[in-house]
Parts: C-alpha cells; structure tokens; sequence
C-alpha cells in the first residue's frame, strides 16, 4: 500500500486512478519545493512567496514624486481598481442608473477576467456595502470540502497549494448575488451586470503586463513540469504553440458561455447546483487532479451575511467611524492596531513619535490576528468587545505593554498562535452618487490558484486550503499553529483582508483596501494614519513609501529605505527597531472626498491600477 492510501485522506477512498499522474508528480513537486519553498529562517524577513501576487520590486516600487495624472476625480462617483478596463466599466454601470453594490458586481468579475491570476468566481471574497445607514459584511470565503480534514497535507503540504486537492468551495459567486440582492439599486437586473463581461470575454482585450508577468512564471516554473495541470490551459497558447505575451489579443469564449448562463439563470443557483451545467464539471475537473471537492460541496455553500463591524474614533477635532468585515477576515486585527494608535495619540500626542507608535501598533495587530478564526458569533462578538474597547488599550499601558522608548521582543505582545501567510488578492472600491459604497477583495490565493483549470467552464480554481494551519509543528520560536485555523468540513480559512469604509461627520470620508497578504492590514493602518493624522493628500498616502511589521520576524519592513525621511530613520533605530528593505509591499486602492469632489487613486506604481470617476 502507497504512503497516500496509508493516510486519514485515502481512508475516505478518493479515486486514485483519476489522479495516477499527480502521484508521479510528487517527486517534480519536491524538487520545486526545494527551489522556490524552502523553509525560511526566522530570523530573515519573509520576501514574497515566488507564486505571490506580483506587487513589489518584480514589477513596481513607491514614489516620491507622484504624477498627478494618476489622480482621478469625479464629482458624482468614483471607482478604484487594479484594472483601467474594470474601472471604466464599473463608471458606466453607474452613469446607467446603476449603484455602488451594481457597479461592484460587474467590476469583480472584469477584474476576475482580466486579473485572473489574483482573482475570480473560481475563489473568494470579502464585502463591506454602506447603503443609507446600513452596513452589511458578507463573507464569501471558500470553505473547506466535507471531506477534507485536518492532517490532509500532513506529509505533502505543498498538495494545498497546487492541484485539485487545494482547492476550496469557490464562494465569490454567492458574495456578488447577496451584495445585488441586499443592496442593489434595483434599477438593473443581475444580467445586466454580467453582460458587459461576458462582451469582454467575447471581443476580447491586450493581455496586460501584470498578468503575462503571473503567466510566464507559472508557466515556466510549474505548468512546463506538470503535464496534469497544464493540458486544459488552452486559452494561454497562440496559433503557434507560443504562450501569449503582453499586448497579444485575448478571448475567453468558454468562460463568456459560462457567465452567460449565470445572468441568463437570474441569480448564482446555476453555478452551484450539484445537478447543473458548472459545479459538476468543476468538481471533475478538481478530482481528475486529485481534489475532493463534490458537487455537493457546492450544494451547500452559503455566504455569511452579517453587519458590518463598526468602530467609532476622534481624531483631529473630528469623529469618524470605520466600517470593516468581521468573521475571519482580519477587520478586528485592523480595529485594534488603529484603536492603540488613537488611544495613544489622544492620551499623549507626539508627533515626534508617530512611526514608532505606528510599528507598535502593527506589532499588536499581528497579536490580535493570532486569536482569529471561524469562531461562533458569541465567542468572536467577545474578541470585538475586547479589542475596539479604550480599556484593552489602557490596561496594556498599566502593563508596561507601551514605551515611548523602546520597541520589545516579539513575546512581549503575547501572540497566542502562529500566524498564517494568505498570499495575493485583489481590491476594488466603487462609490456612488447616491449615498453607496462598497469596499472588496477577492483572491484565488497564489497566482492563479490552485491551476486547476477546466476549459469546458473556463474556470480557474483556488488554492485556498493553503490559508489553513497544520497541525503537528512549532515554528522557530515555539509557537504551535493555531487550533482556531485548523481544517474541518465547512470551514472558512482565517484571511487577511480587510475592506473598509470611514465616514467622517456622518460623510463618507475614505474607502481603502489592498492586495498583498500578511502586508494588507498594516497597509491599511498605515494609510488611515496617513490620511487622518499625518493630513497627506491621497496620492502621497497611496505613494509613499509603506512600513510593514508582522510581529515574527522581528524586522520593520521597508519598501524603500533611502525615500524614508530620514528622521522617520533616526526616530525608529533610537527605539531599538531594526529596518529592513524589502521593496514594494502592498498594492493599495483608495477613494477620499476632498471638499465637494470624489478622488480616487489606483495603485500604478505597484500594480498598474488606474481609478476612473465623473
């Protein structure tokens, strides 16, 4: 008997003749692992994962000196992306009577087209929708298959990142239609958001840098070496037998009939009925290379629809209030590294000592981030009233847990489990004329997923399995993974989003996300900080050289040490912090009303966004 049919996974009798070629696999699989996934020493900073989304140096890096060109602004509306096509797009749903929650819809799956090595209906997402006075968080992260379990990938880890059995229970899909049923404007129907796509799918578009970059890396370090995965990717091929470069014309027809059956159907039912045209297809296609996704795993995949998490804070004279996702999206960790930073500011402001409240506050964030996962709504209500309590902030100071001095060692801030290390995603925010916002990410985890492909569909599948803890190893410094994260039927993988919504006065003020893993919620922190306490115009709060501090290693992360003002520098090495540079971190969107106009800024300069507005 094989080693696979010897574990807890072969127990429940996959079919393993379906799957003869990832078993010889396995040996191509361990010599990439010890190319491109060797374990990291602790003491090093974690660079991007070499399937990572392409933020960073490999293709851009901050800036100084900002062309304003890249400032959009709008009177009415605006909509931010990575993608000029998508933003577009998603203005025009709006000149059509549409609003925020239509726009959103129609932009996620541009941007799953375009970008679908960051995202698509093959993956998950998170949404925070601002209607009126009305907030809603919908969790449309994928879930575990039902029989997946905990020690699946207990000798093959890399199985959750590559192949059919990392995929999860796709979730983006349910996510689109419950934003369009609950907050639509009910001025367009559900085909009429989708069929501007499906136009784009058939017409087709100029493959774009970000993507052929995705594409030529997949190709050559994996797609090249594992025929299994490769043989469906037909669409990535020229009549030549060439793989497509930048500027080369591209179609999805088989995706564009897949999505048309979604509008024509009236809802997302289509996509995840076990008896349908998708889900079984999908299904097969997962278990031809060795998943065990079942049609009724797509049966029973329901988003979680819920308020949105809503934190209130003073700053500059103002009041401002923040709206984020709950459930295991990382919007706690972001409320409690920005309620430390108020608490602090408003106790004892220094400007002197920004950036090193700053760092301590993303030090705390990543401790809060530790106590995450698919909780019950009493036990996560308790981590809410905890962390977004002035008293939490208060008690650390009594402890000691503070000094104006000096930083401290990574135990101080007592994490209670090792952190994951999602990888990338996409962003978007669309605002409307009519009191509307919506603020979403969405990921098929490492560039393009899983790469399970099904031509038939034109589906590209997660690999979002990698986003739960394993069980059976303490890292270097003796934390053990977190019980919260580990995998059982159904569950939703802890993640690092965290869309977001600010209003301030009672106005909306600022809509802010990012791609980029571990970095997002620093990211996100560090722009707030920005925007409200630094008074920086949007560009310079998108452009700027970011910091990011994960809490492990013990390293402030720099994208670009020599464009840090230098008494930034000074303040943070006098307190014991040690800089590294890491290039670009975070490709980061954002929307910011400034007097009577909407501004609106896509990260260009990491990721090729372009914002679009009227």
């Amino acid at each position: 008997m094989s080693f696979l049919e010897k574990t807890e996974y072969a127990s429940q009798k996959p079919d393993f003749r379906k799957w003869a070629y990832v078993i010889k696999a396995l040996t191509v699989l361990t010599l990439i692992a010890l190319v491109f996934f060797a374990v990291p020493d602790p003491q090093v900073p974690l660079q991007p994962h070499i399937l990572d989304d392409p933020v960073g140096d490999k293709i851009g890096h901050p800036s100084l000196d900002p062309l304003a060109d890249y400032l959009k602004k709008g009177e009415k509306a605006m909509v931010a992306l990575d993608v000029e096509i998508c933003s577009k797009m998603g203005t025009r749903i709006l000149q059509k009577d549409g609003n925020a929650a239509d726009a959103a819809v129609t932009v996620a799956l541009c941007l799953g087209l375009i970008n679908s090595h960051s995202s698509g209906i093959g993956g998950g997402a998170f949404i925070v929708s601002w209607k009126d006075d009305e907030t809603i968080s919908i969790d449309a992260r994928e879930t575990a298959p039902l029989k997946a379990h905990k020690y699946m990938y207990e000798h093959f880890p890399l199985l959750a990142q590559f192949g059919g059995l990392a995929v999860a229970v796709p979730g983006e899909l349910a996510g689109l239609f419950e934003l369009h049923k609950s907050h639509g404007s009910g001025n367009l129907s559900w085909a009429e958001l989708i069929e501007p796509v499906v136009e784009l799918n058939r017409n087709g578009w100029a493959a774009e840098e970000i993507w052929i970059s995705s594409l030529h890396r997949i190709h050559k370090d994996l797609l090249q070496r594992i025929p299994l995965l490769k043989e469906k990717w037909d669409f990535i091929f020229k009549n030549d037998g060439e793989i497509v470069d930048t500027g080369d014309w591209i179609t999805r027809p088989a995706y564009a009939n897949t999505l048309e059956l979604i509008a024509k159907n009236g809802s997302s039912a289509i996509f995840y009925d076990p008896h349908g045209p998708i889900a079984p297809k999908l299904a097969l296609r997962a278990s031809e290379c060795g998943g065990v996704v079942t049609p009724d795993d797509f049966a029973a995949y329901k988003p979680e629809i819920e308020k949105a998490l809503r934190y209130k804070f003073d700053a500059e004279g103002d009041n401002f209030e923040l709206a984020t996702t709950g459930g295991v999206s990382s919007g706690l960790a972001l409320i409690a590294g920005l309620n430390f930073y108020s608490v602090l500011e408003k106790l004892a402001p220094n400007t002197g000592l920004s950036a090193h409240r700053l760092v301590e506050a993303m030090k705390w964030t990543a401790s809060v981030r530790s106590n995450l996962g698919d909780h019950n709504a009493t036990f996560f209500q308790g981590l809410v009233l905890r962390f977004s309590s002035q008293e939490w902030v208060q008690n650390l100071l009594r402890q000691g847990k503070y000094s104006n001095n000096t930083t401290f060692l990574w135990d101080h801030y007592e994490p209670k489990f090792q952190l994951t290390e999602p990888k990338g995603t996409s962003h978007f925010l669309v605002v409307d004329a009519n009191g509307g916002a919506v603020s979403m990410t969405t990921t098929v985890n490492l560039i393009f997923g899983s790469l399970v492909y099904d031509n038939e569909t034109g589906v590209i599948l997660n690999d979002e399995m990698d986003d739960f803890s394993m069980p059976g190893t303490s890292n270097a410094f003796n934390l053990t993974p977190s019980i919260y994260n580990f995998i059982s039927p159904g569950k939703r993988p802890l993640s690092l989003t965290t869309p977001t919504i600010i209003k301030k006065n009672g106005e909306f003020f600022m809509l802010i996300g990012a791609a980029g893993g571990s970095r997002i919620v620093t990211a996100v922190l560090q722009a707030i900080v920005r925007s409200i306490y630094e008074k920086l115009p949007l560009l310079q709060t998108i452009l700027y050289p970011r910091l990011h501090h994960q809490l492990i290693p013990e390293f402030v992360m720099v994208e670009d040490i020599e464009m840090l003002d230098q008494s930034v520098v000074k303040q943070l090495e006098l307190r014991n912090h040690t800089l590294y540079e890491s290039g670009a971190l975070t490709a980061m969107n954002a929307i910011k009303r400034v007097g009577d106009v909407w501004e609106g800024v896509s990260d260009h300069w990491r990721k090729r966004g372009i914002a679009a507005g009227y």
